[in-house]
C-alpha cells in the first residue's frame, strides 16, 4: 500500500462476527430432521467460510449422507436455509473491536463495504440485530452477483461502485477465500488472526498485515499512516 485506503471491504463471518454458534445450530437442526446425529460446534467451525452449499456438503459428508448437486441436494439446502434464517439472532455476535472499527472508519470518511459469501437475504436481518445496517456504504452477498469470493468480481464491483481504484481499497478477511479474491482483484489485504481460517497460512498469504483487533485498522487511516511500511504480523 502506498497511500491511506479510501475504501475498506469487510468479510462478515469470522471477520466481523463470530456466527459459528448460530450456524452450528442451523446445521444440527437440519441434520436432526434428516435423522442424523448432531455435529460438534468446533467441527462445524471448520466448515464455515466457503459458502452455504459447501457447508451443507461437508455436514452431509460427515453424516455419511452427502448428495451430488441437483434436485435432491437442493431440497436439503432449502431445509438448511429455513433453519439458517431462524438462527440469525444466534449469529449476531460481534468480535471485540468490530463495532468501534466500523464506526471509527466512517467518522474518518472511509467508504465501508460488506463483501461476504453469506446469501443476500440473510444479511439485513443480521445487521439489524447488531444495529449495523447504517454502517455500510455498499453490501455484496454471496448471491448478489454471478460470482462470489474467491472470484475477484465482488471486490471489483464494490471498487467501481465507490469510484475508487482497486489499489486504494483494502479487503479485510480471515480465510484463504478472502486472500484468493484479493489476489485475483489486485487489492491489498489485511487478515485477522481469529475467525475460520482453519489451516490457512496467514503469515504467508501476502497480506499487508495480520491483526487480532480490527480497531488497529484505524491506524491505517491516520494522516501519517503510510509514512513507513506496515509489517505483516500486526498493524
Amino acid at each position: 500500500m502506498s497511500a491511506v485506503p479510501r475504501a475498506m471491504l469487510f468479510d462478515l463471518d469470522g471477520t466481523l462476527v463470530d456466527s459459528a454458534h448460530g450456524i452450528a445450530w442451523a446445521v444440527n437442526q437440519t441434520l436432526a430432521e434428516l435423522g442424523h446425529p448432531a455435529a460438534d460446534e468446533p467441527l462445524v467451525r471448520t466448515w464455515i467460510g466457503e459458502g452455504a452449499r459447501f457447508l451443507l456438503h461437508r455436514a452431509l459428508r460427515h453424516a455419511g449422507a452427502d448428495l451430488p448437486d441437483g434436485e435432491g441436494f437442493d431440497r436439503v439446502f432449502a431445509l438448511l436455509m429455513r433453519h439458517y434464517a431462524t438462527s440469525l439472532p444466534r449469529q449476531a455476535r460481534a468480535y471485540p473491536g468490530a463495532d468501534a472499527a466500523l464506526r471509527g472508519l466512517r467518522e474518518r470518511g472511509i467508504a465501508v463495504a460488506l463483501c461476504t459469501n453469506k446469501p443476500q437475504r440473510f444479511i439485513d436481518p443480521l445487521l439489524d440485530a447488531l444495529d449495523w445496517r447504517a454502517l455500510f456504504d455498499g453490501i455484496v452477498g454471496g448471491d448478489t452477483l454471478p460470482e462470489c469470493k474467491p472470484s475477484a468480481l465482488p471486490l471489483l464491483h464494490l471498487a467501481r461502485a465507490f469510484d475508487v481504484p482497486v489499489e486504494a481499497c483494502l479487503l479485510v478477511g480471515d480465510s484463504h477465500t478472502d486472500a484468493a479474491a484479493a489476489r485475483a482483484a489486485g487489492m491489498p489485504l489485511v487478515l485477522v488472526d481469529y475467525g475460520y481460517h482453519r489451516d490457512f497460512d496467514l503469515q504467508g498469504a501476502g497480506a499487508v498485515a495480520v491483526t487480532g483487533d480490527l480497531r488497529s485498522l484505524l491506524q491505517l487511516t491516520a494522516p501519517d499512516a503510510i509514512a513507513h511500511a506496515v509489517p505483516t504480523g500486526g498493524v
